[in-house]
């Protein structure tokens, strides 16, 4: 018998990587609909070779950090890396806002990006459910409605 826990796929550590960077765990990022369409945009803008590099990182990091719990590594390594830094910042957005701000220009002379990079709402269903909309404990104008009459009720003041 080999051994029974394969290494994890890159769309694993990818979501994996958004649970850090969202504070959102695994199952609510999945209620969403949106992993697939995200890990796909991921390699679209930056291209599979930097997402590749990008996903070894995160998960070397990942695994350091299952040890330490304190995300030092993710933070040291990733987040606040040059290369993965900015690329980190556009997916909270992209999270968030269901929409890809591009990388900056000085990000594109140093790690080169894709003619898709550029400012662009993802899908209306990224719209939908972008996570800033439960953060905020309201619902996106135009989608999601509340209900008849819930405007006659102050917000909820629950965090997600």
């Amino acid at each position: 018998m080999g051994n029974s826990t394969s290494p994890p796929t890159p769309k694993q550590i990818f979501t994996d990587l958004s649970v850090e960077l969202t504070g959102f765990d695994r199952a609510e990022l999945a209620g969403t609909g949106m992993i697939d369409t995200y890990y796909d945009t991921l390699l679209r803008m930056i291209g599979e070779r930097e997402a590749g590099q990008l996903l070894r990182y995160a998960n070397d990091a990942l695994t350091a950090d299952q040890q330490t719990r304190n995300g030092a590594a993710l933070k040291k390594d990733v987040i606040d890396s040059p290369r993965f830094g900015p690329v980190v910042v556009s997916l909270i957005k992209l999270w968030y806002l269901g929409h890809w701000y591009p990388l900056s220009g000085a990000y594109r002379d140093l790690h080169g990006s894709t003619a898709d990079d550029v400012e662009h709402v993802i899908s209306s269903q990224g719209y939908r459910e972008g996570l800033v909309w439960v953060a905020a404990g309201a619902h996106p104008m135009g989608g999601k409605p509340p209900g008849h009459g819930s405007w006659a009720e102050p917000p909820s003041l629950q965090t997600p």
